[in-house]
C-alpha cells in the first residue's frame, strides 16, 4: 500500500499531531502539548469547510471548453465511479466519451488503465460503441503510464490528436503528461459543480468538504512530484 497519498489526508495528519500532543503530556511538556492539539484541531475544522476545498478545488480545476473540437482519438482514464445502467450520462468519464463519440468527433474511442480499462470497455460496446471503435490499454497503474502507454497504441494507430476526458482537478497533470509524450490535447473534464457544498455554509465543517480537501492535496502533490519527474 502507498503510504504517501495516505499522509496527505488532513484526518491522519491531526491524528498524528493528537499523537504528538499525548507523547508531549506524558513528558510533562504541557504547553507544547496544548499548542500541537490547537493546531491539530484547527488543521481538520480548516481542512473540513467549503471554503477551503472550493477554493482548493477552483485553483486546480480545468474548466470545460466552450466548444470541443474533432480530434483522431478519445481518450477515457480509469478511475472514476463506473455507470451502473445509464452509460450515457456525461456526469462520468464514461459517459463523457461515449457523448464525445456519439457526436462524431472523433472516430476512435481508447479507454485506459489497468484497474477500468476492459470494463469500460464493455460498457461502451454494449451501448452501441464497436469494437473496431474501440481501443484498450488495460496496463498502466498511474497517469504517467496511462500517457506513456496510449500514446504508443495511438500513434500505432496514426492518432496524435485527442480528446482526453478525466476529472476537473485531474485534467492538469494528465493533459501535461500526454503532451509529453507528443500528442496534441484538448481537455474535456467530466462535470464537477460541487452543488451542495457550494450551497453550504462556508465555515461549518463537511464531511464531502474534507474529502475534497484531501482529493486536491494529492492532486497538487502528485503535480510536484511528476515535475520533478519530468513526466509533464
Amino acid at each position: 500500500m502507498d503510504i504517501a497519498p495516505r499522509l496527505l489526508h488532513p484526518a491522519l495528519q491531526a491524528l498524528l499531531l493528537g499523537g504528538v500532543s499525548m507523547v508531549l503530556v506524558l513528558l510533562r511538556r504541557h504547553v507544547p502539548a496544548l499548542v500541537t492539539a490547537l493546531v491539530a484541531v484547527a488543521w481538520i475544522w480548516f481542512a473540513s469547510t467549503p471554503a477551503v476545498a472550493l477554493a482548493l478545488h477552483d485553483a486546480l480545476a480545468t474548466p470545460a471548453p466552450g466548444t470541443t473540437p474533432r480530434a483522431d482519438a478519445i481518450v477515457v482514464l480509469g478511475g472514476d465511479t463506473l455507470p451502473v445502467n445509464d452509460w450515457s450520462r456525461a456526469t462520468t468519464r464514461a459517459g463523457k466519451g461515449l457523448a464525445l463519440w456519439r457526436a462524431g468527433l472523433a472516430p476512435v474511442l481508447l479507454v485506459s488503465g489497468s484497474d477500468q480499462a476492459r470494463a469500460l470497455a464493455q460498457g461502451l460496446e454494449v451501448s452501441g460503441v464497436p469494437a473496431r471503435d474501440l481501443k484498450i490499454e488495460d496496463t498502466s497503474t498511474n497517469t504517467h503510464e496511462n500517457a506513456r502507454n496510449s500514446a504508443l497504441l495511438l500513434r500505432a494507430n496514426g492518432s496524435t490528436d485527442i480528446l482526453l476526458v478525466t476529472s476537473p482537478i485531474h485534467m492538469r497533470r494528465a493533459a501535461g503528461a500526454f503532451r509529453h509524450e507528443g500528442l496534441a490535447v484538448s481537455a474535456v473534464p467530466t462535470a464537477d459543480t460541487h452543488a451542495s457544498l457550494v450551497r453550504a455554509p462556508s465555515w461549518l465543517p463537511r464531511r464531502d468538504a474534507l474529502t475534497l480537501t484531501a482529493r486536491c492535496l494529492r492532486e497538487y502533490a502528485a503535480l510536484w512530484v511528476y515535475r520533478q519527474r519530468g513526466w509533464i
